[in-house]
């Protein structure tokens, strides 16, 4: 019980992942950025009239805001969702964001997902959880007094490790449903995923023309590291080099397989990992922002 109350006072007093939510802001608003961008290249078919998205049957109540270009008379005017979200991203990424800003950020990219889901990946789906849980991101430092304060430390730290537990989930259910299938313990599930010659880096084909024993590692290195993360990712002197088979993982997601999206959105949620020091030296090199040190 000590143990718990030590923590509900720093909770409220000290809220020292600020420069850690920070950098997290500005490495998933640069994915979104990109990713939106390039969907704005082919927008019409994407979001407008000529969508090839099979549009969900009308939701009432509120969830109807949610899929609002499933609608045929708004899916014409996708501009004014995407160009507001862009400028909001822009803005995040220098540092001008508020609980405002992030919340309408969340509203807006629900929107143009659900708008267009059949052409995303599960890091799409996994960005609506971290964007909400982003707005709770108050900034609040340690010299703000009272029972606002307080409560506003006590969210952003909620917010924050909510988004941990929900990117464990995702690498614990990714694991779990591979175990229905047998494609998975053999390797082939693999070769198959990494030789899909829409997608895969060119000449793989060519080097992986059946399953092989570095396959199989492969293959049982990931759901180790997937099985583990929940665990192993709360353990302070391991995590570094446990993330960094989970980056060269993504990379190869991204250069290898070719699903650039969805391993460049894992990588870049990586950031809310990184030590409150690590990431203030990080914001201060790229010259992000100039954050006060503690006095």
């Amino acid at each position: 019980m000590r143990r718990l109350n030590d923590i509900w006072v720093r909770w409220q007093r000290h809220l020292d992942m600020l420069p850690v939510s920070e950098l997290f802001i500005r490495a998933i608003y640069l994915t979104l950025i990109w990713s939106t961008i390039k969907l704005l290249l082919i927008g019409d078919v994407v979001w407008g009239e000529e969508w090839l998205h099979v549009r969900y049957t009308p939701f009432g109540n509120i969830d109807r805001f949610a899929m609002i270009l499933n609608e045929a008379v708004v899916r014409p005017y996708y501009l004014w969702f995407a160009l507001p979200f862009l400028a909001l991203l822009i803005g995040g990424v220098i540092g001008r964001h508020n609980v405002f800003t992030r919340a309408v950020v969340w509203y807006l990219y629900v929107a143009l997902h659900f708008g267009n889901v059949e052409i995303s990946t599960g890091g799409h789906h996994l960005y609506q959880q971290l964007l909400f849980f982003h707005i709770l991101f108050f900034r609040v430092n340690d010299q703000e007094d009272g029972m606002w304060a307080a409560a506003r430390r006590m969210l952003h730290h909620l917010g924050f490790y909510a988004i941990w537990i929900n990117i464990a989930l995702l690498y614990f259910a990714s694991a779990y449903w591979k175990t229905f299938g047998e494609m998975w313990f053999n390797g082939q599930a693999m070769l198959m995923s990494i030789s899909f010659e829409p997608y895969s880096f060119p000449g793989i084909l060519d080097l992986l023309p059946s399953n092989t024993w570095y396959l199989l590692v492969g293959t049982y290195a990931v759901f180790a590291y997937q099985l583990l993360f929940a665990v192993v990712i709360w353990i302070k002197p391991v995590r570094k080099p446990f993330l960094l088979f989970g980056l060269l993982f993504h990379l190869s997601i991204v250069f290898i397989v070719g699903l650039a999206d969805f391993g460049l959105f894992m990588i870049a949620s990586y950031s809310i990992f990184l030590a409150p020091a690590d990431a203030r030296k990080l914001m201060e090199r790229l010259s992000v922002v100039r954050l006060k040190r503690k006095q």
